[in-house]
């Protein structure tokens, strides 16, 4: 017994009996009472902070900045798992953010080295007088397919028979409609163009079939403007003279790809042409900034792609990966591209496409509605308030993240899938990685750049 006037000395965590009689009535053991600690002990306390913000089934991207693990999303492996409703991802942000080293590197580098996976990158930009991916081609042993203005490059027929493979409007049509609008200055047809361009379309299409040969747009061309035949036989001459200014007028259209664009377009594929490896880079670096060449392209050879993949299925799945993003999603472009999405989720292909300065983009782009049906979204540093803004309230970000995107520094992104909530990621890179994404060369002259 103790006889001091001190209280007895209870260790922490101690409980106290109750009596038995107490305890068969239901009365239960006193709460433990805790233990003194400090805030950095409880730490652990907090799964929040140290639980993995992401599960570990996908492509390494980097660490999350607030716990210090992994963080790891594959957006074709998401979809499967039901975790995404699409495939397609966006990233978004200031030039020299860190765009195109995450595409680089986890859209491209990272993928190719699992089995059933199969990369096409449409390569724009310009990097000491070649493609940015030209490093990333050679370390995989492969060419990449340029294209140029001329006999000097390849050349992807605007009628392959490939793009039949498309769906509703993103077929051979739909990219024939969507070309002559970006060449009519983003003008759509009016109805009877339609109509002499798909009259056209099917008469070059019979001639070729009849000829064993490839249509090309030559015979398009050929056919726009004249109205005799037994096509025209049920319509009164007023219509027929109707019509036949309105092949005219397309036919002007199309005669710009002759005259400003040669050698792109206007005849059958180059054999070289073709989805026979793991990665396959369409170099587009040299086509001129002004005019509509690059648009053109990049519509026809994702819409190419597509077509491809549906004629010959095969095991693969696909990241159809495309710098300075908006000239395949935007526009006329980005209306073939949502007409084909359909299609392109049952093939197993994801878009990745790299924008910035969004809030110049007008509410109603299909540039836009990718965006919001993208559910894989990283958001990189976005200095203009206006896109940082605009860019937290289409991916709903949490309240104060807009202020966060105006600050964050290079290789830092808020990474955004589905529904849940957003994480801040640092991407990591190896040094292999970090060799073959870098793309300052022309300005650093091959020296490193202080982060």
């Amino acid at each position: 017994m103790n006889t001091t006037d001190e209280p007895a000395v209870e260790q922490n965590g101690y409980v106290r009996k109750r009596n038995r009689l107490l305890q068969q009535a239901g009365f239960y053991s006193p709460a433990v009472k805790g233990a003194p600690s400090t805030t950095r002990q409880t730490e652990i306390l907090n799964p929040g902070v140290l639980a993995a913000p992401t599960n570990f089934e996908g492509i390494l991207i980097g660490e999350d900045t607030l716990s210090k693990t992994a963080v790891a999303h594959d957006a074709l492996t998401a979809y499967r798992r039901g975790i995404v409703d699409s495939p397609n991802v966006c990233t978004i942000g200031d030039v020299g953010a860190g765009k195109s080293s995450l595409t680089k590197s986890v859209y491209v580098l990272r993928p190719l080295l699992l089995q059933g996976r199969r990369c096409v990158v449409i390569d724009k930009k310009l990097q000491e007088g070649q493609g940015e991916y030209t490093p990333v081609a050679n370390a995989f042993g492969i060419d990449p397919i340029r294209m140029v203005i001329g006999d000097a490059g390849y050349r992807l027929n605007l009628l392959d028979p490939a793009l039949q493979g498309g769906d509703k409007g993103g077929g051979m049509l739909g990219v024939l409609l969507a070309t002559t609008q970006i060449l009519n200055d983003e003008v759509p047809l009016d109805a009877w163009e339609k109509k002499a361009l798909r009259v056209a379309l099917r008469r070059a299409m019979a001639h070729a079939e009849a000829e064993e040969r490839t249509q090309v747009i030559a015979d398009v061309h050929g056919y726009l403007g004249d109205v005799d035949g037994d096509w025209f036989r049920q319509m009164r001459e007023s219509a027929k003279d109707r019509m036949h200014e309105a092949g005219l007028t397309v036919a002007f259209l199309l005669e710009r790809m002759f005259d400003e664009m040669p050698g792109l377009f206007d005849g059958e594929t180059s054999k070289a042409v073709s989805l026979d490896r793991k990665l396959t880079v369409f170099d587009i670096a040299a086509l001129p900034e002004a005019g509509q060449s690059i648009p053109i392209a990049m519509m026809l050879i994702n819409a190419w792609t597509l077509g491809t993949i549906k004629q010959n299925p095969g095991k693969f799945t696909t990241n159809f990966d495309v710098e300075e993003g908006w000239f395949l999603v935007g526009g006329p472009m980005g209306q073939v591209l949502r007409s084909n999405s359909k299609l392109a989720r049952a093939l197993g292909m994801s878009v990745y496409a790299n924008l910035h300065h969004i809030s110049d983009i007008p509410v109603d782009d299909p540039a836009i509605a990718f965006i919001k049906e993208a559910e894989t979204l990283h958001l990189f540093r976005q200095a203009k308030a206006d896109d940082a803004q605009l860019a937290a309230q289409i991916a709903g970000l949490r309240p104060g993240a807009a202020e966060a995107l105006m600050t964050l520094p290079n290789g830092h992104h808020f990474l955004k899938v589905g529904r849940q909530a957003e994480v801040r990621v640092r991407h990591v890179r190896s040094p292999l990685e970090t060799e073959l994404t870098d793309s300052d060369g022309a300005l650093t002259l091959g020296k490193k750049r202080a982060a």
